[in-house]
């Protein structure tokens, strides 16, 4: 497993484009965080890629007019993706008085 850091702007269609470089390929992603990073924003991916397609992933996003920086970091041998699988229960934006006022 290899974790890429790519520094992007935000503008319309970036992360969708850095993410299509990487489902062009039929590359299964088990782990994406995109944040805001100090004035541009960043994405952490992992993939298990081989040599030849990193350097064909490192020259599709630096292609992208909006992506500022990319970076591995060292290969992971044994990652346990189990504890960022968690799923978030969706929370109602109204509060409970809302909700019950749209069921009944």
């Amino acid at each position: 497993m290899q974790v890429f850091h790519i520094r992007y702007r935000n503008t319309q269609g970036t992360l969708m484009r850095i993410l299509g470089a990487v489902s062009r390929r039929g590359l299964d992603l088990p782990f994406v965080q995109a944040e805001p990073e100090q004035h541009a924003h960043a994405v952490t991916i992992l993939l298990d890629v081989n040599a030849k397609q990193v350097g064909q992933l490192y020259r599709d996003w630096r292609a992208v007019v909006d992506v500022v920086d990319v970076r591995a970091g060292a290969p992971i041998a044994d990652w346990d993706h189990s504890t960022f699988n968690t799923p978030h229960p969706p929370t109602s934006v109204g509060g409970d008085n809302a909700a019950q006022a749209a069921r009944a």
